[in-house]
């Protein structure tokens, strides 16, 4: 296990964050002054889905190497101890990131502001995929690796359908009818030939904002990071304008959706993550399934399009 310091620090406050939904999350006050979060992964025991096992550990490895070769302002990790002989749980520590989540200010910010950090969030995300790698797959350790993005897709998929299956999901057409059909549009995927470094969770919830400045001042949780096609960020998704002039797309300097098979990949990469938003509300027993409803409403959408 890395160390913060050479010296034993000492706690002096500690609040929960509740904004996430997998990790527990904690501002740490210590009482050097440093102000730190320490991040806790679910129990081994707990019933996740399968592309979230070992994803803290994705989480650290994808900070790391963002830091290393883009400009992005991920954290800075202090500590991470996988081993459990702490505590029971896999943890890591890494700098407080200062400001408020975009998507808390986004109403108090003049146009201007909103746009310009838009843009600026474009042209890091287009930092980080440029970061090649070496095989398709999710960026967890034990997740296996392609040689091809066909391949890797539908691993994916067959693997979200099947956590369904052990809960007893139902979902439009059934399983097998839903993965022979997505199967077909199966070629447009062949035009993606490198693998890309893809955050895939980059909502305005995870970039925060120096209020006074209206300045990024930190992008966090790539836990869920996977090597593959840039389109697949949920910025470019269902709820996401990709219009040529929009600020993000300015920002990011390339136009994603230029070819047909990119805008059939699209719904590929749509219904993948609708598929997920319905079945962790199983896992997660969330209290309520306005989120399961919404996402069964988008993903029946996505299905119109490929059946047509």
């Amino acid at each position: 296990m890395q160390s913060i310091s050479k010296t034993p620090l000492t706690q002096v406050t500690a609040e929960e964050l509740t904004d996430g939904y997998y990790n527990a999350a904690y501002r740490l006050d210590l009482a050097d002054g440093l102000r730190c979060v320490l991040k806790v992964a679910p129990p081994a025991s707990l019933a996740v889905l399968r592309y979230e096992q070992d994803i803290m550990t994705a989480e650290v490895e994808t900070i790391r190497l963002v830091r290393a070769h883009t400009s992005m302002p991920a954290p800075e990790i202090l500590c991470h101890d996988p081993s459990h002989t702490l505590i029971d749980n896999e943890f890591f520590i890494m700098a407080f990131v200062a400001g408020m989540p975009f998507h808390k200010l986004r109403a108090s910010l003049r146009q201007e502001d909103q746009q310009r950090i838009l843009r600026q969030m474009g042209a890091l995300l287009r930092e980080m995929n440029a970061i090649s790698g070496n095989a398709f797959g999710y960026f967890t350790p034990r997740s296996p690796r392609f040689e091809d993005w066909r391949s890797a897709f539908d691993f994916m998929l067959r693997g979200v359908l099947a956590d369904g299956q052990a809960v007893s999901v139902e979902l439009p057409l059934g399983h097998d009818a839903l993965l022979a059909l997505v199967r077909r549009s199966y070629p447009a995927l062949d035009e993606i030939q490198s693998p890309w470094l893809v955050h895939w969770d980059l909502w305005d919830g995870n970039v925060f904002v120096d209020p006074a400045t209206a300045q990024i001042t930190g992008i966090i949780d790539f836990e869920r990071s996977l090597w593959g096609d840039p389109l697949m960020e949920v910025n470019f998704g269902a709820f996401a304008p990709l219009e040529p002039d929009s600020p993000l797309l300015q920002g990011y300097g390339r136009q994603m959706l230029a070819t047909p098979e990119a805008r059939v990949r699209r719904t590929l990469y749509n219904i993948y993550l609708f598929l997920i938003m319905i079945i962790e509300c199983t896992y997660r027993r969330y209290p309520t399934r306005d989120q399961e409803q919404w996402a069964r409403r988008l993903l029946a959408v996505e299905l119109d399009k490929l059946q047509a």
